[in-house]
């Protein structure tokens, strides 16, 4: 039976994949063809950079992934869903899987057109949940700084539980962040 999924958007969810498990500087071509199923060629047809040109767009697919997934019912909603999503993704998961967006803000100077999207995708997110908290009333500057502290904060949880191997971390962090926007918002 055909795969219906293209070799493109095979190559980017074994990227993502890998990247979650290994980092960037663990992922490596031949595993990506093998678990992707596809041909050398591929890699070179749709990512005539290379490893660093895949890494980048699989990084920025992940971002659009749960920028989707987000919605936009309102800053508790949105904390609570990302929250629900990573602890079940640990959980299922073994805690064998990380944050494909934080392996790539991390690789390095040899690879800097991922850290750029790295960068890029930790910038809609910010400027996503900023949105949702002026829209609930904050501030503009305040919205704009606890959205970056948020992203901080979870991606930080995230190393945590893995590293603890419970979810305990991302527990406290939503109690704690649903704090901050109760004391952000008007009452």
């Amino acid at each position: 039976m055909a795969s219906r999924t293209s070799p493109r958007e095979r190559l980017l969810d074994a990227t993502i994949t890998s990247l979650r498990r290994h980092g960037v500087q663990g992922t490596g071509i031949a595993e990506l063809l093998s678990s992707s199923g596809t041909a050398r060629q591929s890699i070179y047809q749709h990512f005539p950079g290379g490893k660093a040109e895949l890494v980048a767009a699989a990084t920025r697919r992940a971002g659009d992934f749960m920028a989707r997934r987000d919605g936009a019912s309102g800053p508790h909603a949105h904390l609570d869903r990302r929250v629900d999503w990573w602890v079940g993704q640990l959980e299922r998961h073994d805690f064998a899987l990380g944050c494909p967006v934080a392996a790539a803000a991390i690789a390095g100077s040899e690879f800097p057109e991922v850290v750029e999207a790295a960068a890029e995708v930790f910038d809609t997110w910010t400027r996503s949940f900023a949105d949702l908290l002026v829209e609930a009333g904050a501030e503009p500057e305040p919205a704009t700084a606890l959205a970056r502290f948020q992203i901080s904060a979870i991606e930080g949880a995230i190393l945590t539980a893995r590293a603890l191997r419970t979810a305990e971390p991302l527990e406290d962090l939503r109690t704690h962040l649903h704090r901050l926007v109760d004391d952000l918002l008007p009452h």
